[in-house]
C-alpha cells in the first residue's frame, strides 16, 4: 500500500494530520479516533498513537497546524512590507479573515471539542500570545503603545477578529465585507496612538 511506504517522522506527521483534517470537515470532530486517523492514512494504529498518543494529542496537534498556518499566512503578506497603518491592518484584516473562511467551521469544532482540557488551553493561550507578539511588531512602525496595552489591544481585536471570521466562514457576510470591517475597527481603534 502505497500510504504506509517509509517516510520521515515529520513526512508521516503531515500525512496523519491530513488525515485527521479531512476526517473533521468529512464527519466532525466526534469521527476523529486515532483508529480512524490510521485507517485513512493507510497506516497502523500504533503509528498514529507514536505520532500524538490520543485523541487529544491529535485534536491539538490539529488545532496547532491550523493557528500556525493562519499566522504564516499574516507573515507571509506583511513581509512585502505596507508602509502605512491603514495598509497594515487591511493585510493583517484581509490574512486573518481569508484563514478563516478556508478553514471553514472545523476550527471552532476542533476548539470547541477540546474545551476543558488543561493541555488545549495551554496551547491556545501560546499559539494567541505569538500571534498577538507578531501583530505588535507589524504595528510598531505606526503606533506607539506600551507591550501590556498593545497586547490588551490586539486580544481585543482578534476577538472582533474570530467574530467576524466566523460569520464570513458560515456564509453570513462576504469575506470582503468582514475583512474591510475589521481593518477600519483596527484602524480606528489604533489612530490615538499613531506614532509621531
Amino acid at each position: 500500500m502505497a500510504a504506509s511506504q517509509r517516510m520521515s517522522k515529520p513526512e508521516r506527521r503531515a500525512q496523519l494530520l491530513e488525515a485527521a483534517a479531512a476526517i473533521v470537515a468529512e464527519a466532525g470532530t466526534e469521527a476523529l479516533t486515532l483508529q480512524a486517523v490510521a485507517a485513512r492514512a493507510g497506516v497502523t494504529k500504533p503509528i498514529a498513537y507514536d505520532h500524538f498518543g490520543s485523541r487529544e494529542g491529535a485534536l491539538i496537534a490539529l488545532y496547532r497546524r491550523l493557528d500556525e498556518d493562519q499566522m504564516a499566512a499574516a507573515r507571509d503578506v506583511l513581509a512585502n512590507g505596507p508602509d502605512t497603518l491603514e495598509a497594515v491592518c487591511e493585510v493583517i484584516a484581509a490574512s486573518y479573515i481569508r484563514c478563516c473562511v478556508q478553514v471553514g467551521p472545523a476550527y471552532a469544532a476542533i476548539a470547541a471539542a477540546l474545551e476543558g482540557s488543561d493541555a488545549m488551553q495551554a496551547a491556545k493561550g501560546e499559539l494567541r500570545e505569538a500571534y498577538v507578539s507578531g501583530i505588535h511588531q507589524a504595528l510598531r512602525p505606526f503606533v506607539s503603545l506600551p507591550p501590556q496595552k498593545a497586547r490588551l489591544v490586539i486580544l481585543g481585536f482578534l476577538g472582533a477578529a474570530d467574530a467576524l471570521g466566523a460569520e464570513a466562514a458560515a456564509q453570513r457576510t462576504t469575506p470582503k465585507q468582514a475583512a474591510d470591517l475589521l481593518g477600519r475597527l483596527m484602524c480606528d481603534g489604533l489612530s490615538a496612538w499613531r506614532a509621531g
